[in-house]
């Protein structure tokens, strides 16, 4: 409680430099339209062999310029030469699997489809294309994904004592959970949407051993490993994979014909 008390009233924390900014409410809407363009270049096979210049690059660097949270987020999205990641730029089947992830959760407005799609999308492995993914679809459903990065993830271990780690979905899966108990906890004195918790995540990197020391808490991440918004993971030695309960995707309309592309 104090701790969260502190982050309000710091003039220099994630909530009153970036949560309460004027400017952060405007890219919901050009961000979306941006996802919307990238999904109809891949569908006509127009997107391109590289990051630059891409429709993606637009929307990337939309939200990297909210530095106050994703700050180097176009990292992810820039093509590695020596590495060849992330894949969606020389492989068309990785392309239109990207295509079909964003193009799902642009169209659905539930939790449990959004999390469906990040299975799905999980499944074909696509190299370099993890969890920072989410960045983009924070901009789609704020209220239901979070961003994924390095302060965040440091910040939410430094708070709760968990032991999440950067790359992998179950663990951003584990960490939205760990921080809708938080929402859930402190809903009577920190506001209900993930978007606070995440900030508070975020700044508490630095905070825990600076200005806003942490306290030790059990680790609780690993329920949210097991069960996860209903589905029940599977890892077999051999792969360690996801295997996800198989479900219906519904599609709510969208303000393009395009959502019928992917039927």
């Amino acid at each position: 409680m104090d701790l969260l008390a502190r982050w309000r009233d710091d003039p220099n924390a994630t909530y009153r430099s970036w949560f309460l900014w004027d400017e952060r409410l405007k890219n919901f809407r050009s961000i979306r339209r941006g996802l919307q363009r990238v999904v109809e270049d891949i569908e006509a096979d127009t997107f391109g062999r590289q990051y630059r210049g891409s429709s993606l690059e637009t929307v990337v660097h939309s939200i990297a310029e909210q530095r106050q949270i994703f700050k180097g987020a176009d990292h992810a999205s820039l093509w590695k030469p020596k590495l060849r990641i992330p894949d969606i730029y020389e492989s068309r089947p990785n392309q239109l699997a990207f295509a079909r992830f964003l193009d799902t959760c642009l169209c659905c407005d539930a939790d449990h489809r959004v999390i469906a799609a990040i299975h799905e999308l999980d499944r074909h492995s696509i190299k370099g294309l993890g969890p920072a993914a989410a960045n983009l679809l924070y901009f789609l459903h704020p209220t239901i994904v979070l961003p994924f990065n390095t302060a965040i993830v440091r910040g939410y271990n430094a708070l709760t004592g968990a032991k999440v780690k950067l790359g992998r979905w179950d663990e951003y899966l584990a960490l939205r959970n760990g921080v809708l108990r938080l929402n859930a906890t402190y809903t009577a004195s920190s506001p209900t949407t993930s978007a606070r918790s995440r900030g508070c995540c975020s700044t508490s990197a630095p905070a825990a051993t600076t200005r806003l020391p942490t306290p030790a808490m059990s680790p609780r991440w690993r329920r949210g490993v097991t069960i996860s918004n209903g589905f029940e993971p599977k890892l077999p030695p051999s792969t360690g994979r996801w295997r996800p309960a198989p479900t219906a995707t519904a599609r709510t309309p969208r303000s393009r014909a395009g959502c019928a592309t992917w039927a």
